[in-house]
């Protein structure tokens, strides 16, 4: 009899506190902005789309993803969660390769020297610390992080690829990194390139993108309003 009491005394508790936290939303809900819906990610939906889409396309294919310019990694963990929900994170690895200290100076001395841009409005991403964005995705084993500068980066070493997110929005390194990452990839494989768009902050990006395509004969492909898309045939 005793334990019965106890257990209807817990259960009444645990009511009374979720009719509390229960209470706490609603409040926060029509009151606040706490639940208002956001967006998280700085590439568009077509862009997140596009990868979905190019991951179940290649995903007979042996090769390898990957990110190019991860940030804090909100869209790795998005490609993180579609791998794991099709249970395909044992055909893969995803490399997520960045300097985690953000854009280096060579690359953005360039910008400002010779394509006349502001090193106010370029700066950005010193926030990011190698070591603590490993444990955000130690639950991920098929992740490997790599602290490098994509432009010296020896592509060869994590081949094949079959699709490459590459968004590291100025020239240098974009203009130094597609061609490794073009050698390395699996034919029938794609880039993915984000902030191809003129006329903006980050179109050092769009210029290198071009450049990239014209010298090889190759018609860009741009999808939604900063994506641009090459294929390996």
């Amino acid at each position: 009899m005793f334990k019965s009491a106890k257990k209807m005394i817990l259960k009444m508790k645990n009511y009374i506190t979720k009719s509390i936290v229960e209470f706490a939303k609603l409040l926060a809900f029509r009151y606040t902005k706490i639940f208002a819906p956001f967006y998280l990610y700085n590439v568009e939906p077509i862009q997140l789309a596009l990868l979905i889409n190019e991951i179940e396309r290649l995903k007979n294919i042996s090769g390898n993803i990957v990110e190019i310019g991860v940030a804090s990694g909100i869209t790795t963990r998005f490609l993180c969660e579609h791998i794991s929900c099709e249970h395909i994170e044992n055909t893969l690895t995803l490399y997520a390769v960045d300097t985690f200290t953000s854009f280096t100076k060579s690359d953005l001395d360039y910008e400002i020297s010779n394509r006349g841009k502001s090193l106010f409005e370029l700066k950005g991403f010193g926030y990011n610390d190698y070591n603590i964005w490993v444990k955000n995705f130690s639950k991920y084993p098929f992740v490997k992080a790599i602290k490098a500068d994509c432009s010296v980066l020896d592509y060869a070493t994590i081949a094949p690829i079959k699709l490459v997110f590459l968004d590291v929005d100025l020239y240098l390194p974009t203009k130094n990194t597609l061609p490794k990452l073009y050698q390395s990839l699996v034919k029938g494989g794609v880039i993915v390139v984000d902030d191809i768009a003129a006329n903006t902050t980050y179109d050092g990006a769009y210029q290198a993108f071009m450049e990239f395509c014209d010298a090889r004969k190759i018609t860009p492909k741009l999808i939604g309003n900063k994506c641009g898309v090459i294929y390996k045939q």
